[in-house]
C-alpha cells in the first residue's frame, strides 16, 4: 500500500514541474526527461526542492536543481547524485552554520554534457 502512495506522489511531482515549466523555452521530449530525472533525485532523498530553467532564452537546455541537504545525509546524496544521475552537468555544495555547517545547499545541474573539442571530432562523448 505504501508503495502506491509513493507512485501517485511521484506522478504529481512530475505533473506539477511539467507544469510548472511548460514555457521555460525547453521542447517537450528534453523537458519529460529531464522532470524524470529531477523526480529520481527526489526518490533518492532530495527534498524541497527548487527547480529552474538553465540558460539563457531563447537558448534553455537544462536545469538546476537546488536542495537543502541536513549533514548527515549528504554523504548518502551526493553519492547517488554522482554515480547515479544521467545527463549530469555539475554538482555544488554551500555549507551553512558558523562554526560547524550543519545544513547544505546542493545545486544539481542538468541538461546536455559539456563536450570538449577533441571528444566532438573523434564522435564520442566525454
Amino acid at each position: 500500500m505504501g508503495t502506491d502512495k509513493t507512485m501517485k506522489r511521484t506522478d504529481s511531482l512530475e505533473k506539477e514541474l511539467i507544469h510548472a515549466l511548460r514555457f521555460s523555452g525547453l521542447d517537450k521530449e528534453n523537458l519529460n526527461e529531464l522532470v524524470r530525472i529531477v523526480v529520481g533525485l527526489n526518490d533518492e532523498g532530495l527534498e524541497q526542492m527548487r527547480v529552474f530553467p538553465k540558460g539563457q532564452p531563447p537558448i534553455v537546455d537544462g536545469l538546476q536543481v537546488q536542495a537543502m541537504v541536513d549533514t548527515e545525509q549528504l554523504s548518502t546524496i551526493l553519492n547517488q547524485i554522482l554515480t547515479n544521475t544521467p545527463r549530469l552537468r555539475g554538482v555544488s555544495v554551500f555549507p551553512y552554520g558558523i562554526p560547524n555547517p550543519e545544513i547544505f545547499q546542493v545545486n544539481v545541474d542538468l541538461g546536455e554534457t559539456v563536450q570538449t573539442t577533441a571528444a566532438i571530432a573523434a564522435g564520442i562523448a566525454a
